[in-house]
């Protein structure tokens, strides 16, 4: 997976690089973490929705786990705790090793 495809995931525009370093880390760790919980090393390519749970967890990563609500103007939005996570393991789970 690349930085690109995540910026894409993330609907992050491309030509902004002000993060880019920033991601590259976290996508590093993301994989790392699917890999270790996966029990795979995806040698032929990771799949499309093994990447969706990647951006997933990089999107977590971002995320203020003190935050439960956030407004701006009329907007509100309500955040459950570790509902990132789980939709990203919910996209991991498939590709669980047993062993």
């Amino acid at each position: 997976m690349t930085l690109d495809e995540l910026k894409v995931r993330l609907r992050l525009p491309l030509d902004d690089t002000s993060q880019d370093a920033y991601l590259i880390v976290d996508l590093d760790d993301a994989i790392a973490c699917v890999k270790r919980i996966t029990k795979q090393s995806f040698k032929d390519g990771i799949p499309d929705d093994v990447k969706r749970g990647i951006a997933l967890i990089v999107k977590a990563m971002q995320e203020n786990p003190s935050v439960r609500s956030q407004s701006l103007g009329d907007m509100s939005k309500t955040f459950e705790p570790g509902g990132t996570l789980e939709a990203a393991y919910s996209y991991i789970k498939p590709y669980r090793s047993v062993y």
